[in-house]
């Protein structure tokens, strides 16, 4: 998983083949069309709670199709809020993973809401870019130009949201200074060098963890064009906002997502604040 210490803190990425976060297992359970499959191991209650409350709020086709396990798990507050992990190397199935710390039903915090909301509509942003009929499985380790953008997962299709997301935003400049960085292997040098790419253009990106790389930044983009109303195109960071507009699909996912949410914020991209922690250096 791509995680940096500058990453908000709830914002959490997807995960690549074969991973599972971090914490204690509260409940696994299979979902079979769209349907929770009772585990004896687990509380069942709990497991149909969460599962519900999820198909409550993110649209239930893409659910259906993709979702094929829920995991609940904790690693206490504020740590992994949540993840969609590609369970295998056909892109077709996913299971979602919740952090019951930070997910409460109970919640009246209109601030921890509003954050747990952004980590469910980011999450499902991966799975709208990254599912089968968007990224076709490769074992390349490196990316061949004329194939696309290479992903964990595969390469994007040229005519997929993240082909045509990484084609119009990421120039050959850009994506050749992020790729140098991706590929430090020491954790903290890349993590600063990854905040002074995101510094050096913050009109570029809807936040500082946008700039983590392409997947994260269509992910991170969609979740302010469902959160916001933002429809200018003066800065970089807004034309990706409104990238989604020109899809009539996603325009009727962002309205049947917002008729659920509990708090939409106003100026919802100009409240952000950068989370960076001070003893970088």
């Amino acid at each position: 998983m791509k995680v940096s210490f500058f990453i908000l803190c709830f914002f959490i990425s997807y995960t690549t083949f074969g991973q599972k976060k971090v914490g204690k297992d509260i409940g696994i359970w299979t979902i079979e069309n769209g349907k929770l499959i009772e585990n004896q191991t687990y509380d069942n209650t709990l497991g149909t709670k969460y599962w519900v409350f999820i198909k409550n709020l993110l649209p239930e086709t893409m659910l259906n199709k993709y979702v094929k396990r829920l995991r609940i798990y904790t690693d206490g507050e504020e740590g992994d809020l949540g993840g969609m992990t590609q369970m295998n190397e056909s892109n077709k199935d996913w299971q979602l993973e919740i952090d019951i710390a930070d997910l409460s039903f109970e919640e009246t915090d209109k601030k921890k809401i509003i954050d747990y909301q952004h980590t469910l509509i980011h999450e499902f942003g991966h799975l709208l870019t990254l599912n089968n009929t968007q990224v076709e499985p490769s074992e390349d380790e490196y990316q061949d130009e004329s194939k696309g953008y290479l992903t964990s997962e595969g390469y994007a299709k040229k005519d997929s949201y993240l082909g045509l997301f990484v084609s119009k935003f990421w120039p050959n400049e850009i994506l050749f200074q992020w790729d140098k960085i991706d590929m430090i292997r020491n954790q903290r040098k890349r993590e600063n060098k990854l905040f002074d790419f995101y510094l050096n253009a913050p009109d570029m990106f809807v936040t500082d963890y946008a700039a983590e790389s392409p997947e994260e930044d269509i992910a991170e983009s969609w979740t302010y064009f469902v959160m916001d109303d933002i429809q200018e195109k003066g800065t970089l960071r807004e034309q990706k906002v409104s990238f989604f507009y020109a899809f009539p699909e996603l325009v009727a996912y962002r309205e049947e997502i917002r008729k659920k949410l509990k708090y939409i914020p106003e100026d919802y991209l100009k409240s952000f604040k950068v989370s960076y922690i001070d003893d970088k250096n």
